[in-house]
């Protein structure tokens, strides 16, 4: 009896904590919406900085567990360096003449590099630690 209700307990507890980090995520992405139309940034960098912003969250959701290890740090570091350099170069050049290029048009490419991201990261930890964990992620 007394093992249910500390599962009960712990499962209202993770349910507050992903409410709360889903809510504060949508307060910052319309903080950050608000930001870029008073500065006048064209929309489509707004879907570049976006295109960052979501991947690399349920990445680093994904990976919660392991926030306290400098070895996903710097691998996230390593790969927002790769994905911002990317990014920049798609947008600036590929996508010149556009002003505006919807959220939704590069969803699926989100979607992809969660996935692609997931991976990378794990790698690139493994490099860093020399150890082969086998993860089990929790969104």
């Amino acid at each position: 009896m007394h093992g249910r209700l500390k599962r009960n307990k712990i499962r209202r507890r993770n349910a507050i904590t992903n409410w709360t980090v889903t809510l504060t995520g949508a307060v910052l992405g319309f903080v950050i919406f608000v930001a870029t139309e008073r500065i006048g940034l064209p929309r489509k960098w707004v879907t570049a900085i976006f295109g960052t912003i979501i991947p690399f969250g349920f990445v680093i959701c994904a990976y919660r567990g392991r926030l306290l290890r400098w070895s996903l740090w710097a691998s996230l570091a390593i790969c927002l360096t790769v994905h911002v350099l990317v990014i920049w170069v798609f947008f600036q050049y590929v996508l010149f003449n556009f002003q505006r290029f919807s959220i939704l048009l590069w969803l699926p490419v989100m979607l992809i590099e969660v996935f692609v991201l997931l991976v990378a990261v794990k790698r690139v930890e493994e490099k860093f630690t020399g150890q082969h964990e086998t993860i089990r992620a929790r969104l």
